[in-house]
């Protein structure tokens, strides 16, 4: 119920205060009311409930069927949650229609919550590969950013905020990675409160001249800042499915990511990209240095990751699964 997209004139949409840890006592309950209100005013067919369980409670004394999509640390977390949180989520999980997760490891805890696993369906947000493509044109972002031809780039487009993106271990590996490849541009595109942290850093270690930090870009334009670059780096330590990810590899990006359940239900080690351990800048520029210095290694894995994103999570396909369940629950 809680929204960040742009409103359209044909689509209503109703936005509460954000509902975080340090908000939660101040706004939960008049939040819990105005859903109510909204339920009684609009009437829905069904509700589907993105991520926020905690709102549950007041879905379903509206009687309405509905469907939970869960993602991220509300699921990673559960099982170390206070009875009450837990004993929330077991009763929305079993008074719910459907529940949809983005990655395996989420079902395998709502089914350790005791959810039957018939009720849990693994559904990736999906990427759009008329969009993200190995046919994205790069060549006018390595010209605006002032990167040569023959220079080969790693990216990374995770947000600069919240310490589990971690996009400092990627900045610290930099130094390292220069040490033996001089040709070597980093782009680090995202924003957020950590910006000018990083900025720092990146000065302080003395390499600021090979690394371009870029703002926020439309969407539609992520994939040519992809195609721009060979070489995919996400530093996350806290992830399910990462859309960044699946993004770069439908871009045909050779990855190196951290090594947590998340990324192995999409990188298999050595054989379509590189994990490395988390926090550890020395691992990270050892595994990217492997593909810096083997160009058919690089190519090969981008090949084989389109392909992995083309069979398991391509927006059409992601998109037809829900729809199905929409179809099934509305009869």
């Amino acid at each position: 119920m809680w929204v960040t997209t742009p409103t359209s004139e044909s689509i209503p949409c109703y936005r509460l205060p954000l509902l975080t840890r340090r908000t939660f006592a101040k706004n939960y309950l008049p939040n819990l009311q105005r859903i109510a209100r909204i339920l009684k005013k609009i009437n829905p067919d069904f509700v589907h409930i993105q991520a926020e369980y905690y709102y549950s409670p007041a879905v379903m004394l509206s009687g309405k069927q509905f469907i939970l999509t869960s993602w991220g640390t509300e699921v990673l977390n559960l099982p170390n949650e206070n009875t009450a949180l837990k004993t929330l989520a077991r009763i929305t999980a079993r008074k719910s229609f459907k529940i949809t997760v983005d990655a395996k490891v989420l079902e395998r805890i709502w089914i350790g919550m005791g959810v039957s696993m018939n009720k849990v369906e693994v559904i990736p947000f999906g990427v759009d590969l008329n969009v993200f493509n190995p046919k994205a044109d790069g060549s006018e972002v390595r010209s605006r950013l002032n990167i040569r031809k023959d220079d080969i780039v790693l990216i990374s487009t995770r947000a600069l905020y919240n310490h589990h993106y971690n996009v400092e271990t990627f900045i610290r590996a930099i130094p390292l990675i220069l040490e033996s490849n001089s040709n070597v541009k980093f782009i680090i595109k995202g924003s957020g409160p950590l910006e000018g942290y990083l900025q720092n850093l990146a000065k302080t270690l003395g390499v600021s001249e090979h690394v371009r930090f870029v703002k926020l870009v439309p969407h539609y334009e992520m994939a040519n800042y992809l195609a721009a670059a060979d070489i995919y780096i996400s530093t996350c330590f806290v992830d399910t499915t990462s859309v960044s990810l699946l993004e770069a590899m439908a871009c045909g990006l050779a990855p190196v990511a951290t090594d947590i359940v998340g990324n192995r239900e999409w990188i298999r080690n050595g054989k379509n990209g590189f994990l490395f351990q988390p926090r550890n800048p020395k691992d990270l520029a050892e595994k990217a240095i492997q593909l810096i210095e083997n160009k058919d290694l690089r190519k090969g894995f981008g090949e084989e990751c389109f392909e992995i994103v083309k069979q398991k999570a391509s927006w059409q396909d992601c998109v037809s699964k829900m729809q199905r369940i929409y179809q099934s629950l509305h009869g």
